[in-house]
């Protein structure tokens, strides 16, 4: 039997006149969020990430862009670069010492120059305190620190996600509010540049997109984000569009039209609240989205710029040494990875939080 429910002050009481405390939507569904393991463990990790990325200036971390040639290609190590240095060219001019005592003489000249090298680096650590630096993750071709990089490069990717995202997400939140609320000739027109929209591969638009409009230097990290938000508004106003129409013939805006209000004001204050959960899951589930394709332009050379770096730059450099220096593509590519289960294990939790059908609600 039903629960029959009467308003006492400012509080609910059923039938028995017991104070029941009234939950709220966003109340309700954290409290589901937070059964959800997965999910509170991925809004952990973004939490991490975004805090490094955002503290970075003032962690104790090397310069990203600092080059040094002579520690090029360094392993992880808790040791002084300069020792590791040594230690690098020592294992090469025994590996060639070795060769050369084979027979290959061919490889004399190169025996001479390692150990110039391995000369020149002793020389050097007893006057230049670069040498004292740790390299935590090792280093690229160019001696730079990956660990700074790699944070950097976390900031440049989570900016291009969320700037990606944030546009996209309201830009199609109009435009689809105002198809679904309006109808008629003005939704079908929308629907069809939609559609006409989605016959064109995506992908390439974006690529002819940063052809025709890039430029060298900072500003191309801004054609970027342009490029990627004006061609992914698409679904998620499909989305709000869907939601809109199967809420506008609803009671509670047959009120709030009775009562006055504003076309303008019922989209914007009674109908898109009530989509809120809709937007959020995708804007969580787009974010991964937008990271991947940038990474993937990156590694065709159309992302960002040097001296910038994203993790699709990282990955792409390391990619190209990988067989010798695994660590230059291990580092970005475990942070990437880590980021993006992260963030899909949040929208998962999010989606059966916030979703009112889904069959792990509880």
């Amino acid at each position: 039997m039903a629960e029959k429910q009467t308003t006492k002050g400012n509080s609910l009481t059923n039938e028995f006149n017991q104070s029941m405390k009234p939950v709220s939507l966003w109340a309700d569904a954290w409290k589901r969020l937070r059964k959800n393991r997965m999910a509170l463990f991925g809004l952990g990790i973004i939490a991490f990430f975004a805090i490094l990325t955002v503290a970075a200036p003032i962690l104790p971390i090397n310069d990203y862009s600092a080059q040094e040639l002579m520690h090029a290609n360094l392993p992880p190590s808790f040791k002084p670069a300069g020792e590791v240095a040594l230690a690098q060219s020592q294992k090469r001019i025994d590996e060639i010492q070795a060769l050369v005592s084979e027979g290959r003489d061919d490889l004399a000249p190169e025996l001479d120059k390692v150990k110039l090298d391995y000369s020149a680096i002793q020389a050097d650590i007893a006057v230049n305190p670069v040498h004292k630096r740790v390299y935590l993750l090792g280093t690229d071709y160019l001696g730079r620190d990956l660990l700074a990089r790699t944070i950097l490069g976390g900031r440049i990717s989570l900016m291009v996600g969320l700037v990606g995202t944030i546009t996209s997400v309201l830009f199609g939140i109009v435009i689809g509010a105002i198809s679904g609320f309006v109808g008629g000739k003005l939704d079908n027109f929308l629907m069809r540049f939609v559609d006409i929209m989605y016959g064109l591969p995506y992908m390439i638009m974006v690529i002819v997109l940063l052809a025709i409009f890039r430029t060298e230097g900072s500003s191309s990290t801004v054609i970027l984000f342009i490029a990627i938000a004006l061609v992914s508004w698409l679904t998620i106003a499909r989305v709000v569009r869907g939601q809109i129409m199967s809420l506008k013939n609803a009671e509670f805006v047959e009120a709030a039209r009775s009562m006055g209000a504003s076309s303008g004001r019922i989209i914007f204050r009674h109908l898109l609240p009530n989509t809120l959960g809709v937007i959020i899951i995708f804007t969580t589930l787009s974010i991964p989205s937008f990271i991947m394709n940038e990474s993937f332009l990156s590694f065709l050379g159309l992302g960002i710029s040097a001296p910038l770096a994203s993790w699709g730059t990282l990955i792409s450099d390391g990619v190209q040494r990988m067989e010798l220096y695994p660590w230059g593509l291990l580092v970005p590519a475990t942070a990437m990875t880590v980021f993006l289960f992260a963030m899909n294990f949040l929208g998962d939790g999010l989606r059966d939080a916030l979703d009112p059908q889904s069959k792990n609600r509880t």
